[in-house]
């Protein structure tokens, strides 16, 4: 299993870099940067990153195709690729939770939109394009320079996603770190790769997830509490609740929490809430945990780390460096 690192664009983007620079040396593979409206641009990030860099792979995590149409996702990714020597990787989802309430962006497949998202951004790089889709279009359009596309990870934990991840996607982020929500990832991902003929491990297998280094695991779970919030209680099928574990009463009141801008939702993450998408305790207990995602099937992770601090946190990612090369803790 390799390893990547979630950097949130929060931060002076000198900041940013040094952590990529931090998460090279010490043996991460991947950096995973967001797309967000609020937040510093992911490609102009991306690109500071290749020049201080020489090995990390540089990712959207995630894209979203309701603020960026397919064509300059292509177009910046395949730029991204040509300045860092073929290092970019596309990471692609409908848009975040803000794009209903924010802006009224509410499409009535996700589904049907990502489909012609990767349909489009395979095809711009190899010449002109046909495509005319019920979202979008790109008809007779075309990449100024001819390029093969980046690996497109497309972000899904619900079963149609995950489905249709198998059956067109190079790899596939997904949220939950038990093995029943593993299980249930894999069952899916395979149907959807045999409808589409190909052999289910081309579709690598992406984990994000926070993780919090204490000698307290109780501490360490209070302070994730936070970070797992809308893991738990945003919008997802309800099937998963059941996989996840949790109790269908507590994640309704987690819910409805949300939704009241006078309440505290964090205190209605349980326990259970933020071990089925966080890792805390010890270094030693962290790194146990994450050997056991490698064995589950899982192809990379992506660690979210508290970044509230920049010296604190490239200590920390050193700290993984012995993990990551499979050293004792």
């Amino acid at each position: 299993m390799k390893y990547g690192l979630a950097i949130w664009l929060d931060q002076p983007l000198d900041s940013l870099a040094e952590l990529a620079v931090a998460a090279e040396k010490a043996g991460f593979t991947d950096v995973w940067l967001p797309d967000h409206y609020f937040l510093r641009d992911v490609y102009v990030a991306q690109a500071l990153v290749a020049t201080r860099t020489k090995s990390l792979r540089l990712a959207t995590g995630v894209a979203a195709i309701q603020l960026r149409h397919p064509a300059l996702i292509a177009s910046a990714a395949a730029t991204i690729a040509e300045c860092s020597g073929g290092r970019a990787v596309i990471g692609i989802g409908p848009g975040g939770h803000e794009f209903p309430s924010q802006f009224g962006m509410r499409p009535k497949s996700p589904l049907t939109m990502l489909r012609e998202a990767v349909a489009i951004i395979r095809e711009l790089g190899a010449g002109p394009t046909r495509f005319r889709g019920e979202y979008f279009s790109a008809d007779g359009s075309a990449l100024g320079w001819r390029t093969a596309p980046p690996p497109i990870y497309l972000s899904a934990r619900g079963p149609r996603m995950l489905e249709l991840a198998g059956e067109i996607a190079d790899g596939v982020i997904i949220h939950g770190v038990q093995r029943d929500f593993l299980d249930y990832a894999r069952t899916r991902i395979a149907r959807g790769a045999q409808k589409a003929g190909r052999d289910p491990r081309e579709c690598r297998i992406a984990v994000m997830l926070d993780v919090e280094v204490d000698g307290d695991e109780t501490a360490a779970i209070d302070r994730l509490r936070p970070r797992c919030t809308l893991m738990a209680g945003g919008s997802y099928a309800d099937e998963l609740i059941p996989v996840y574990g949790f109790d269908p009463g507590a994640v309704a009141t987690l819910r409805s929490a949300l939704n009241n801008p006078d309440v505290r939702e964090a205190g209605y993450v349980t326990d259970d809430m933020v071990r089925a998408f966080a890792f805390g305790g010890t270094l030693e207990a962290v790194a146990a945990r994450l050997g056991q995602l490698g064995e589950l099937g899982v192809d990379l992770a992506i660690l979210k780390l508290d970044q509230s601090d920049t010296a604190a946190t490239t200590a920390l990612i050193e700290t993984f460096g012995p993990i990551i090369k499979g050293e004792p803790a």
